[in-house]
């Protein structure tokens, strides 16, 4: 087994992403309950119980390969994404900023 030398920092933002995974997760679950859970996974409420006690190391995992949890209805965008829709937003508000201008000087 060989292990990579990885930075101080980066191993604290990924425990730090991985606590506020588990806790999106360890909300949701309360929210839902483990018995509502359970019934949908088709297993038995010990059984979500036993997966909750390993979410930690889920969690961690989950960071250290930079993946995130949503809810089911969010909309997730890459950064690359979110820059367009920046761009697109930063020039339709010049544009109609310029045409009122434009109204206003007559």
């Amino acid at each position: 087994m060989s292990t990579e030398t990885v930075s101080p920092d980066k191993v604290e933002s990924t425990r730090k992403d991985a606590a506020t995974i588990q806790g999106e997760i360890l909300r949701r679950l309360a929210d839902v309950t483990q018995v509502h859970a359970a019934g949908c996974m088709g297993v038995s409420a010990s059984t979500v119980s036993r997966m909750a006690e390993k979410i930690e190391d889920v969690s961690h995992l989950l960071a250290a390969i930079g993946l995130q949890v949503a809810p089911a209805d969010a909309v997730v965008v890459d950064k690359e994404d979110q820059r367009a829709l920046k761009r697109m937003a930063f020039n339709w508000l010049r544009a109609d900023l310029e045409g009122e201008l434009q109204r206003l000087r007559g």
